[in-house]
């Protein structure tokens, strides 16, 4: 008996000891939806495109348990200009400026935590969305600004590439605005000084589409008491096309506003 004594309390002072001790986990960020460009390099997120909405939500994993909520604050860097941060991880808005924005986030879990046995450990990592520029088409206006993230931007340049007939560049404004005259695909190197004397560089590859026209000269004959349908085809233009009867309509028919298949040249 009395040499079971020692070995009972040295069981229980263990059991203490270990219970004081809270573990703790490490919290990361998951490879959705912005994985890794190579082990422990910066994350890149979905490309945006000015103008267009942009929502994307970051996510965790690790930490304390699946209970406790993430939280998710930026440290340094700059988002881009029109897409906000929230505290949950989500980015969402509408990308005003072209360029690459990089852009530092925290990750960790509810604080305090509300799991007394575990101590949370924080993640950093380095986020990168490439904000693109829309297309265009020929006849209507257009326009996009560029930015880089860098302070005191000085001038803005194309230093590769030709901008299509009708757009030009305002190199103090970065804004580049017209309206195009010429349809293509144009390979465009921007570059902007800032006031340090350094400078950047943003590649783009702008699309300018040919104006909009009908490729349907006229629709399929039509019987009286018998079923119609003819699809009216379109050249040029981007994305959705919506159609508006103006006159004409014959009784009984009736012209869907928007398809989504066109043909492109």
């Amino acid at each position: 008996m009395r040499l079971r004594r020692p070995l009972l309390l040295a069981a229980v002072f263990s059991a203490v000891a270990f219970a004081a001790v809270p573990n703790a986990r490490a919290t990361r960020f998951a490879d959705q939806p912005c994985p890794e460009s190579g082990p422990g390099a910066v994350r890149i997120c979905p490309d945006g495109v000015v103008g267009q909405s942009y929502a994307i939500k970051l996510t965790g994993d690790g930490g304390c348990g699946p209970a406790l909520p993430y939280q998710y604050r930026v440290l340094n860097g700059t988002l881009p200009p029109g897409v906000s941060f929230s505290q949950d991880g989500e980015l969402s808005g509408v990308p005003t400026s072209a360029g690459n924005w990089d852009f530092w986030v925290e990750l960790s879990d509810q604080d305090p935590p509300s799991a007394s046995w575990c101590i949370p450990k924080k993640s950093q990592r380095e986020f990168l969305i490439r904000v693109g520029i829309p297309a265009a088409t020929i006849g209507t206006p257009y326009s996009f600004k560029l930015g880089a993230g860098v302070v005191g931007a000085q001038a803005w340049s194309i230093v590769s590439g030709v901008l299509p007939r009708g757009l030009t560049l305002d190199p103090v404004a970065g804004i580049v605005a017209g309206t195009p005259e010429a349809a293509g695909s144009f390979a465009l190197t921007f570059s902007v000084l800032e006031n340090g004397g350094k400078s950047a560089t943003l590649d783009f590859t702008l699309t300018v589409y040919p104006e909009l026209v009908f490729a349907t000269a006229r629709l399929e004959p039509a019987r009286i008491g018998q079923r119609f349908r003819s699809r009216v085809r379109t050249i040029g233009a981007v994305g959705a096309v919506r159609f508006r009867v103006l006159s004409g309509h014959p009784a009984a028919l009736q012209a869907r506003r928007s398809v989504s298949q066109q043909d492109y040249p």
